[in-house]
């Protein structure tokens, strides 16, 4: 399986009064993840030291006539994620491209479990492409589907 490995800061204001990640955190973490593996940082940003994946997607940023908003998410939660200094790796990978949309399927791990054995979190987002002046869905271009394609798996499986 084609996947994309990102490790994001995990923040000690991300923690609950229980001392685990709190569950609208764990979103966060996920869109972060989202973002860096396909949103390209602007030229300016790169200049900076941004890193540019060839995952990303050029197509979308802040003034592109094209957008990508999130229809749904799924997470499952398989155990309590505690702060981990050393950040959390989420793994993603496409796995499902339609019309207008793909699906982002997600595991979120330590970064000492690249096996996946025991990941904390399995999660589902959906994208849809907008056109941007007109606020309507609009076909996944050809660029698109074979940039995606590179980084599509199997789809997780969730519990009913």
């Amino acid at each position: 399986m084609a996947h994309l490995d990102i490790t994001i800061p995990v923040r000690w204001n991300d923690l609950d009064a229980y001392g685990h990640v709190n569950n609208a955190a764990v979103l966060r973490l996920l869109e972060e993840a989202r973002i860096s593996a396909f949103w390209s940082p602007s030229d300016e940003q790169v200049e900076r030291g941004a890193v540019r994946r060839p995952s990303q997607l050029d197509l979308f940023d802040a003034t592109a006539p094209l957008l990508t908003l999130i229809a749904s998410q799924r997470l499952e939660y398989h155990r309590p994620m505690e702060y981990l200094r050393e950040g959390a790796l989420v793994r993603l990978w496409v796995s499902r491209t339609g019309g207008a949309s793909f699906d982002v399927d997600y595991l979120i791990l330590r970064t000492d479990d690249p096996e996946a054995s025991f990941p904390y979190v399995s999660a589902r987002t959906t994208i849809v492409v907008v056109e941007r002046e007109r606020g309507r869905a609009t076909r996944l271009t050809d660029e698109v589907r074979v940039l995606l394609d590179q980084y599509t798996g199997e789809p997780l499986e969730f519990r009913s």
